[in-house]
This record gives C-alpha cells, sequence and structure tokens, in this order.
C-alpha cells in the first residue's frame, strides 16, 4: 500500500497535532476531523485506508461513529483504531471491538505503541483486500461460465429438437434425457457459483431471510444476480427464462421487498 490516507478524529486539537506529529513522518497522507459528525462525512466522502477515532467526543462518540460507519457499504472495510485514555477497562475493550473497531490505543498515546499497531491494522487491512479481490475474481469467472453453460445447453437442446426425422415417441424420450441432463448440469454449476458468491459475499443470503423470511429460492437468486450488477439478458440465461419473465420478477421481488417506485433495487441489495 503507498502512502496510506489515514483519517483521525478528535473533538480536542492538541490531541490530533499529537497523533500528526507521530505519523507525520511515516509517508501517511493525513485528514483531521475534530467530530465525529465531521468525522463521518470526511470517511465517505475520501475512504481513507485506517480511521484513527478518539472514544469520548461530545455528540457523535467514537463508538457510534464507528457503528454508522460499518452501517455504510461505502465504509464498512475501512479499519479503525479507537484512542483513549478513560475507557481502558476490559469491557471498554470488547465494548470498542463488537462496535467493529479493529484495535485500540491508550492515551497519552505512545509514539512506539501507536507506529506499531498502525502499521499492523494497514497490513492486515491490504491483505483483506487482496483476498476480497481474489474472491471476486472467482466469483466472475464462475458467473461468466454459469452464463455460458446454460446458453450452450439451450443452443445444443435446440438443435436436437429440431431434427426432423425423430418419432414421437422417441422425441419424448430425448426431451426426457435432455431435461435431466440440463437439469443436472445447471444444479451443478449453481452449485460452484453459489460457493462464490457466499465466499465473496458472506452472510448476504441469511442477512435477506432474516428480513423477508418469505422469499423463495427463486427470488433469492434473483436477488444475488442483481447484487452482482447481472444484466436482465444474462439473468435469463442462467435461469433458462425470458428476459421478460425476469423484468416481471423483478417486480415482484420489488413489492416483496415493499421498495417505492424511486428505491434503486440494485442499490437497496447492494446494502445488505
Amino acid at each position: 500500500m503507498i502512502n496510506p490516507q489515514i483519517l483521525v478524529i478528535d473533538d480536542e486539537a492538541g490531541n490530533v497535532e499529537i497523533i500528526v506529529e507521530i505519523l507525520k513522518n511515516e509517508n501517511y497522507n493525513l485528514l483531521i476531523a475534530l467530530s465525529g459528525e465531521n468525522g463521518y462525512e470526511i470517511a465517505v466522502n475520501e475512504l481513507p485506508d485506517l480511521i484513527i477515532t478518539d472514544w469520548d467526543m461530545p455528540g457523535l462518540s467514537g463508538i457510534e461513529t464507528i457503528k454508522l460507519l460499518k452501517k455504510n457499504t461505502l465504509t464498512e472495510q475501512i479499519p479503525v483504531i479507537v484512542a483513549t485514555g478513560k475507557m481502558l477497562k476490559s469491557e471498554d475493550l470488547k465494548t470498542a471491538l463488537e462496535a467493529g473497531a479493529n484495535d485500540y490505543v491508550r492515551k497519552p498515546i505512545d509514539k512506539i505503541e501507536l507506529i506499531a499497531r498502525t502499521q499492523s491494522v494497514l497490513k492486515i487491512s491490504e491483505y483483506n483486500k487482496l483476498l476480497i479481490e481474489s474472491k471476486n475474481k472467482e466469483l466472475a469467472e464462475n458467473t461468466l461460465h454459469l452464463i455460458k453453460n446454460n446458453k450452450f445447453n439451450i443452443s445444443v437442446t435446440k438443435k436436437i429438437l429440431e431434427i426432423e426425422c425423430i418419432t414421437a415417441e422417441n422425441r419424448k424420450l430425448i426431451e426426457s434425457v435432455v431435461d435431466e441432463i440440463n437439469n443436472k448440469i445447471r444444479e451443478d454449476s449453481w452449485q460452484r457459483f453459489e460457493l462464490a458468491f457466499e465466499s465473496a459475499h458472506k452472510d448476504f443470503t441469511k442477512n435477506i431471510l432474516l428480513k423477508y423470511p418469505n422469499l423463495t429460492n427463486t427470488d433469492l437468486k434473483l436477488c444475488i444476480f442483481i447484487k452482482l450488477g447481472m444484466q436482465t439478458k444474462d439473468i435469463a440465461a442462467v435461469l433458462c427464462r425470458t428476459p421478460d419473465s425476469i423484468k416481471v420478477s423483478r417486480h415482484r421481488l420489488r413489492q416483496k421487498l415493499e421498495l417505492d417506485s424511486g428505491q434503486n433495487l440494485a442499490t437497496y441489495l447492494s446494502g445488505i
């Protein structure tokens, strides 16, 4: 990671100056916020590589700021270090970690400790980014495989059934065999795709079913494809349906999710 960007949030300018003074020679680009509200706004707009926030602040506290960051899909992956001189018990550490903090430093700030913890969190964050990129690449490859596979199956099936010299009795047998083969291929392809999806988007299926327990398996598949930004024609190819039927299913899904006409379905699903 070249010249990581770090956002420092603290309502006391003196504390900010101490942290900046320690980190300014470590090849970091530093951003400053003097409140949780301002820090959250800067985080959303700038997407820093790391946030160091004070715990005890008027208005939006450090813990409340972290919770907001973790609810926003833009900022949920940004690692956070909490700095405090008051909340030093093990119970406090548990509270910070459960809120989404990655680490914890004590005030008054120790130079060696701050540098070490900052470097450690950034290294872990970089590793996680590479891991996510790898999983997303695998998911993209599986998605493409699924689309091509189903399009090929449809094409072959169509050619077989267009053979004119087949008797009516044999045609029924061939149709039955073709259906059996296609179902098996689709099942195997979907299982492979689903494993890759769950690896890249952990808990999506569980989270959406907690909010909408009446969704069917077909609804869930449609949610997954829409979340990935797939086009209607590609979704139709994967599910072996017509594009018009997918449009109808999207409309019904919006109703089940109780979305307003102004809400974008893909944007909504990306936040789950």
